[in-house]
């Protein structure tokens, strides 16, 4: 995406959140009218997705290995919202699982910044549990 003027009627719903993530480290690979798609070298890939006037949600997906027993994965997931503070996760079709978080109102930067540091804090507590790299690949 071109730069664009920040304040213009015409900018990408979401400039203003490509632009914070861009300067955080990631790369925006992918970008539609709603939605976009940033890669971190360390961190974890994240959807930004436009909910009409009620702000962005942000999402991560992980593929699930297919000889995953549903009843443990969803054991998995149940023990995993209950140690997140600031996302859920939840199975969804095409054996992937997506975790997510809602930032509610418009783009404030050190709003932003927090919910960046809640979703690492998140991410780490799921990357430490040992049936992370049991379930998921």
């Amino acid at each position: 995406m071109q730069d664009l003027d920040l304040q213009s009627a015409v900018a990408h719903p979401l400039v203003k959140y490509r632009n914070h993530l861009e300067f955080a480290g990631y790369k925006i690979e992918k970008e539609e009218d709603d939605w976009l798609l940033g890669r971190h070298p360390r961190k974890v890939d994240l959807w930004l997705k436009k909910i009409g006037d009620r702000g962005i949600l942000v999402s991560t997906l992980y593929s699930i290995k297919e000889n995953s027993q549903r009843t443990n994965l969803l054991e998995f997931v149940n023990v995993l919202n209950a140690e997140f503070l600031f996302m859920k996760a939840y199975l969804v079709e095409g054996g992937l699982m997506r975790i997510e978080t809602f930032f509610e109102g418009d783009y404030d930067r050190t709003n932003f910044s927090i919910l960046l540091e809640n979703i690492d804090f998140d991410m780490n507590t799921f990357f430490e549990n040992d049936l992370t790299k049991a379930y998921l690949e």
